[in-house]
């Protein structure tokens, strides 16, 4: 059952939690191993060993088992229930001796319960013991963002970039072990190695965490430049329908979309509570305007649609998709870069016009944006994007040398962003994410 959950579980949790594992190599293949590590969220057993190819078994609060859907999860993963009561692990630490007398892995949670967002405070001694009294090795392990995938006293997780390190085992020597079996000194010695090395990475990823959840909680921002576009493009477009003799039958497709678009963030400026959610729907906004937006301004301005304009918006969304585990200031980078490349393709349709400029456009740019920046799952969304468009172009009649134009505006948002926009947000950034 364990080797099935981890087949399915580590995809799903891939594309959920953006999870990377480093340091795989430092667990033996086989023998007696410890797992220990910090334990921020529930997730933490199935975190830990997912990638891991050995059968692990878990020392487990007791209470967990008793949580629907999670108590049999974890039961499934190799748990045991382990009372965290002062003087009433016994029987646990016997189970644990069997686990790695048989030469299994054994997975710990040194502090006895989930910890609080900060470093790993005070540690149980029983892992040492169990090494003492087993010879098993210690493989320290950091989980480093799970605490913002699952909240303390949250009910849900949340997607989050979930980051697992496997550091090099600490062995006993067997000298060791006959000298200080019943040692106090020796045992918060290891401990505190332990703990030393858990902490060197863990300690920066709180740090992140800690300050990424204090900008989401800032006032929003005033409105920016790339959000004056949409105004922009409807005055653009009003002049064009006005001297064309068409305004009174488009005035409504020109203005009722962005009117709604600035009353929004009219709303998010005055009203409404600053929150992750709140800023990713403020940073999404624009694509939306310009999904729904997009039909009525070109048959007001007399502009082919598109072809495949559905596929289009599909791998956008797609690739938008990943940065749900992207910093803000990428995600911002990425909106900014995309409204700019299609509000130009538009103009530029006024001049070659082509069924699929605006998608040939976006398509090219985000594949530019995910190769330059490296974003996580880049290699994805290249694929999907890639397959998109060479699908799109298939099914075209319309294939003329004038697209690469538009495929051209890809690179230049890129020039664009790293001239322009790129030491501008690496100073907020510096000085935002240092604030407090």
């Amino acid at each position: 059952m364990q080797n099935f959950l981890k087949i399915l579980g580590l995809p799903i949790f891939k594309i959920l939690f953006a999870v990377e594992y480093h340091g795989l190599d430092n667990i033996p293949k086989q023998g007696a191993v410890i797992l220990a590590g910090n334990h921020p969220s529930y997730l933490d057993p199935i975190l830990v060993a997912l990638p891991i190819k050995r059968t692990i078994r878990y020392m487990a609060w007791d209470a967990l088992f008793k949580i629907p859907v999670l108590g049999w999860l974890i039961k499934s993963l190799g748990a045991f229930p382990v009372d965290i009561t002062r003087g009433k692990g016994e029987s646990a630490f016997l189970e644990a001796c069997k686990v790695l007398n048989n030469g299994y892995a054994l997975g710990i949670f040194p502090e006895g319960q989930r910890s609080e967002q900060g470093p790993m405070g005070e540690l149980r001694s029983g892992t040492v013991r169990l090494a003492l009294e087993t010879g098993a090795v210690i493989v320290p392990i950091t989980i480093g963002g799970a605490s913002r995938a699952w909240p303390k006293w949250k009910l849900l997780p949340k997607p989050a970039k979930v980051i697992v390190r496997y550091h090099k085992p600490i062995s006993i020597s067997p000298a060791d072990r006959e000298t200080h079996r019943s040692d106090k000194e020796f045992q918060q010695k290891i401990m505190g190695e332990m703990a030393k090395r858990i902490n060197r990475s863990l300690t920066p990823a709180l740090h992140g965490d800690q300050s990424y959840e204090r900008w989401y909680r800032q006032p929003p921002s005033n409105i920016r430049i790339y959000e004056w576009a949409p105004l922009i493009a409807a005055l653009v477009a009003t002049s064009i329908t006005f001297f064309r003799h068409t305004l009174a039958d488009n005035l409504h497709h020109l203005w009722i979309p962005p009117l709604v678009y600035y009353l929004y963030l009219a709303a998010d400026l005055q009203f409404i509570k600053p929150s992750r959610e709140s800023k990713w729907l403020r940073n999404s906004m624009p694509i939306w305007l310009v999904a729904i937006w997009h039909t009525f301004l070109t048959h007001a301005l007399l502009l082919p649609v598109g072809d495949q304009n559905g596929l289009f918006f599909g791998v956008t969304v797609a690739a938008f998709f990943a940065f749900f585990w992207e910093d803000y200031f990428t995600l911002q980078k990425f909106v900014r870069g995309l409204v700019l490349v299609y509000y130009l393709a538009l103009a530029m349709l006024l001049r070659w016009p082509h069924p699929l400029g605006v998608g040939v456009a976006i398509a090219s740019f985000i594949i530019a944006f995910s190769l330059w920046y490296r974003t996580i799952y880049y290699w994805a969304t290249v694929a999907v994007v890639g397959l998109g468009l060479a699908f799109a172009l298939w099914m075209t009649t319309k294939i003329s040398p004038v697209l690469l134009v538009f495929s051209a505006l890809g690179g230049a948002a890129i020039g664009y962003l790293q001239t322009f926009i790129n030491a501008a947000y690496d100073i907020r950034k510096a000085g935002q994410i240092a604030a407090k």
